[in-house]
C-alpha cells in the first residue's frame, strides 16, 4: 500500500560496466482458463523480461551485477475491456523475490503470492523472511482495498483514518526487519531491509540500529555508504532538531525564508502538481488551514515542480491560500535536497522556536496533532 501513497525518487543501481552474471527463474503455477504473461522486473525497474505462461510453466532468463530485489507479476492476456484495477487480484498474482546467480524455482499450487521459492542461500534467506511477514502483507493489501474504496467516494477523513491504522502496522514490519538483520548481518538481504527502513522519510531512528549491525563489508559497499549518508541527513530532520533554514522564490520571484515564520507553528509541506497522492491530501491541508490559520499556525508549501504554469494552476485548483514557493528544479529543489526528501508528500511541523515536533502528518494524524498543540 505504501508505494501507492507516495511519489518516489528512484535511485538507479550500479553502472552498466559492472560484471553481468546470469540467472534463470523457472515458474510453475496451476493451469487456468485465463492466459497470462509472467513479467519479472529488477534493478529498480531498469531491467524487465516478459514471457508467456504455457501450460502453467514459464522460464525467464536475465543478468544481474549482484543479488537484489525483484518483482514477479502475472499479467492477464486480453483482459475484459475497461477492467478496473483490482488490488486483491494484483496482490494474489505478484511476489517479491531476491535474484541471485543460478536457477531460482518458483512453484505455487494456488496463487502466485503463495509460491514456494528456492535457489541460492540469499534467495532462500529472503524467502524465509517473506514467510514471516506473509500475514502482514495480506493485511497491507486489505488496508489498500479499504483505502481505495474510501478514496473513490471522496471520503478523505475515512481514508486518513485507514492510513493512520496502516502506519501503525509498519512497526510490526520493522520488528521483523530488525530481527532478520540481527540474525543475518552479512546477508545482502539485510542491506536491502536497511534501505527499506530508511525509506522515503529518511527515518534514521529506525535505520541506524539496523545499519550498525551490518558487517563492515556491507557498510562499506556502495549501497552501505548511501544508507549512511541518508541516515546522517535524516538525523538533521528528526523530531527535536532545529529546522534547517532555507529560502525559496514565490510565484513573483520574491524569496520566502523559513525562519521568517518563527513565532508560529509551521507545517513545511513538500509537494508537486504532478504528484497524485499530494493532490489527494489537498483537502486535508485546506481544512486544517481554514480551521487553524487564526491560531498561530501557518503552512509553507515547497513545490518540486519544474513547470511553473502547472504549479500555479494546481495552487488555484486545490484552493491553496497559504505561502507557496519553489525553484522549479523538480527533485533537485535545493530545500528538498537539504531535507533529504525521497518521496512526496513529505512535511515537517515546527514549533514557534523553529524546532521539528512532528514529521509526515497526514489526514487525521495532522488534525490530531494541530488540535493538541494549538488548543
Amino acid at each position: 500500500m505504501y508505494r501507492y501513497l507516495f511519489c518516489f525518487l528512484l535511485v538507479t543501481g550500479l553502472s552498466a560496466s559492472a560484471q553481468q552474471k546470469k540467472f534463470t527463474v523457472n515458474g510453475s503455477i496451476p493451469v487456468d482458463s485465463k492466459k497470462y504473461n509472467a513479467l519479472l522486473s529488477w534493478n529498480n525497474g531498469n531491467d524487465a523480461e516478459e514471457v508467456k505462461v504455457l501450460n502453467g510453466k514459464f522460464t525467464i532468463n536475465g543478468t544481474i551485477t549482484k543479488p537484489g530485489i525483484a518483482t514477479l507479476l502475472l499479467q492477464e492476456i486480453s483482459p475484459k475491456k475497461n477492467k478496473e484495477f483490482n488490488r486483491l487480484e494484483y496482490g494474489q498474482n505478484s511476489i517479491y523475490l531476491f535474484l541471485d546467480t543460478g536457477v531460482i524455482i518458483v512453484s505455487s499450487k494456488s496463487f502466485l503470492w503463495d509460491a514456494e521459492v528456492k535457489g541460492s542461500a540469499v534467495v532462500n534467506e529472503y524467502q524465509n523472511y517473506q514467510q514471516k511477514i506473509k500475514l502482514l502483507l495480506r493485511l497491507e493489501s486489505k488496508f489498500g482495498e479499504v483505502y481505495d474504496a474510501y478514496h473513490k467516494t471522496n471520503n478523505t477523513k475515512a481514508a486518513g483514518k485507514v492510513f493512520e491504522l496502516y502506519t501503525g502496522m509498519l512497526d510490526l514490519y520493522y520488528d521483523e526487519q530488525l530481527q532478520f538483520v540481527k540474525e543475518n548481518p552479512s546477508s545482502p538481504v539485510s542491506l536491502y531491509l536497511t534501505q527499506q527502513a530508511i525509506g522515503a522519510e529518511l527515518d534514521a531512528a529506525k535505520a541506524e540500529p539496523m545499519y550498525v549491525l551490518l558487517t563492515p563489508a556491507l557498510q562499506n559497499s556502495e549501497e552501505g555508504k548511501q544508507i549512511k549518508e541518508m541516515i546522517e541527513i535524516g538525523k538533521k530532520t528528526m523530531v527535536g532538531k532545529p529546522a534547517i533554514d532555507f529560502s525559496q522564490p514565490d510565484a513573483n520571484g520574491n524569496n520566502i525564508t523559513l525562519s521568517s515564520f518563527k513565532g508560529k507553528y509551521v507545517l513545511v509541506d513538500f509537494w508537486a502538481s504532478w504528484c497524485g497522492p499530494c493532490r489527494v491530501e489537498s483537502p486535508n491541508l485546506v481544512n486544517a488551514y481554514q480551521k487553524y490559520k487564526g491560531k498561530n499556525f501557518e503552512i509553507f508549501g515547497v513545490s518540486l515542480d519544474k513547470d511553473k504554469t502547472k504549479w500555479l494552476k494546481a495552487i488555484k485548483d486545490d484552493n491553496y491560500t497559504w505561502p507557496q514557493a519553489g525553484d522549479m528544479k523538480g527533485w533537485e529543489n535545493t530545500a528538498a535536497l537539504e531535507y533529504g526528501v525521497q518521496g512526496i508528500p513529505f512535511n515537517v511541523l515546527l514549533d514557534p522556536n523553529g524546532v521539528i515536533i512532528a514529521r509526515n502528518l497526514r489526514g487525521e494524524a495532522l488534525e490530531k496533532k494541530l488540535e493538541e498543540v494549538l488548543r
